[in-house]
């Protein structure tokens, strides 16, 4: 289902539901940000029920290969079980409740092995030891009692989801609407090149909020407006309009090709956007892209042709090279934020990934994590299994993610000023964020 991007007339709810709990969709009370009772009713309400970004499958690449995914107080073991299946396990032993792993590594000859009294599992749950099990009474040594306790489990994209909520609807079900608007993009075809991460003091939706509009750019990312004003400002110029689904997903649809700077060529808007994005992040554009363009820069080729004349040279270099890109779409996505804690930014067969999650019981603190993917060649060797970097300080972050993270920062300490009550945002540039929250809410009402 979706729905409409921008909020019909404010609707103002006669008594909320919680404290802190959307009733103008314009306005988003500031507590929502910073108080422990909304943070303990988002880690009993949101967390637990939720499908959320797990793991990648290349960190789980041989059977018996774990990760440990942690969000507040929980700690759940993704397991390579075969090589088409995953299991997520609660990180628990059934007999006195020893974490099984910690971190990533291998459970060796298909076993789970509780490091404290030995107890084994195999890799499909099922109990496979008891040391001494003779000292035990027979009903504590029911086969269904021994399993270890699952998550639902389910893979997209190259990535693993998880639901701690049994009676939660399939992944499936859940990623309706954006799945088929991302599934063109080839994230499953995509490796890591680098993953990065840092500690940044703001709650976890802030952060999340700073990669849900384009609205920022202008003020925060100059080199990325070149010099654009406030009359250029037009959202279906800078990237389409914004498609929202009812599971809190949503993305901004394609640009229509237009420059968003008034008197600059489409060539010169293009290569410079390219420019800054790849030395302030070498993910967005990379050495791949940088290439071609400077490829292109000897060619008399017409400035409003220029995109076009890119993207033939970019697929016939990736014929050439063997590189698998997914045929050229136009109803994909310019960026996709997926419900309720991911966002994607995809171009030219790469994209940046982010994920935020809360810093344990801290709701002003956020765990921020970044991934930098591409297709590679095919008969590229096996990768190994991508290593976090961090944590990194923010101004050790390139300049682009730098602008946003101090930025991040600067809105957590806001907050808290005196007669600060709710924050304000617009229908029309902010919608994503809107829909964001319309939907948290409906998990804390539950």
């Amino acid at each position: 289902m979706t729905i409409h991007a921008e909020p019909e007339a404010p609707r103002r709810a006669a008594s909320p539901a919680f404290p802190h709990a959307i009733t103008d969709p314009s306005r988003v009370p500031v507590g929502r940000y910073f108080d422990r009772e909304f943070a303990r009713r988002e880690n009993e309400k949101l967390w637990p029920h939720a499908w959320q970004f797990a793991c990648r499958l290349d960190e789980i690449l041989r059977p018996g290969d774990f990760t440990e995914y942690r969000i507040n107080d929980q700690s759940i073991l993704i397991v390579r079980e075969t090589a088409d299946t995953v299991k997520a396990y609660f990180n628990a032993c059934r007999h006195r409740a020893t974490a099984l792993g910690n971190g990533t590594g291998t459970f060796h000859g298909g076993q789970i092995v509780c490091p404290y009294h030995g107890w084994r599992w195999n890799l499909d749950g099922s109990s496979s030891y008891v040391y001494a099990r003779r000292g035990f009474a027979p009903d504590c040594l029911d086969p269904d009692s021994l399993r270890l306790r699952e998550c639902q489990v389910g893979t997209m994209f190259g990535l693993v989801f998880v639901n701690m909520d049994p009676a939660a609807p399939p992944l499936a079900t859940a990623m309706a609407g954006i799945a088929s608007t991302l599934a063109p993009i080839g994230f499953e075809r995509m490796r890591v090149r680098w993953w990065r991460h840092l500690i940044l003091p703001a709650n976890w939706k802030m952060a999340q909020e700073a990669f849900m509009e384009a609205y920022h750019i202008m003020q925060a990312h100059p080199s990325l407006s070149m010099g654009a004003a406030d009359d250029d400002y037009d959202i279906d110029v800078l990237g389409g309009n914004f498609e929202c689904f009812a599971g809190g997903h949503a993305h901004l649809r394609p640009s229509d090709g237009s420059v968003p700077v008034p008197g600059m060529s489409m060539a010169d808007y293009f290569t410079q956007f390219n420019n800054a994005l790849y030395v302030g992040t070498d993910a967005y554009a990379t050495d791949r892209e940088m290439f071609l363009q400077q490829s292109l820069a000897t060619r008399d080729i017409d400035p409003d042709e220029y995109p076009m004349a890119f993207f033939g040279a970019l697929y016939e270099y990736a014929a050439g090279a063997g590189i698998p890109l997914p045929p050229p779409a136009t109803d994909t996505t310019g960026y996709a934020h997926i419900f309720p804690n991911m966002t994607v930014l995809p171009a030219y067969g790469n994209s940046i990934i982010y994920r935020v999650r809360p810093n344990g019981n801290d709701p002003e603190s956020c765990l921020f994590e970044v991934w930098a993917v591409q297709i590679p060649a095919d008969g590229d060797d096996e990768p190994d299994p991508p290593v976090l970097e961090g944590p990194i300080e923010i101004e050790d972050w390139p300049q682009i993610f730098k602008e946003d993270f101090r930025n991040i920062a600067a809105q957590q300490k806001g907050v808290h000023t005196q007669g600060m009550r709710d924050l304000v945002l617009s229908g029309r540039y902010e919608s994503m964020i809107v829909n964001s929250h319309r939907v948290i809410d409906e998990y804390l009402s539950r």
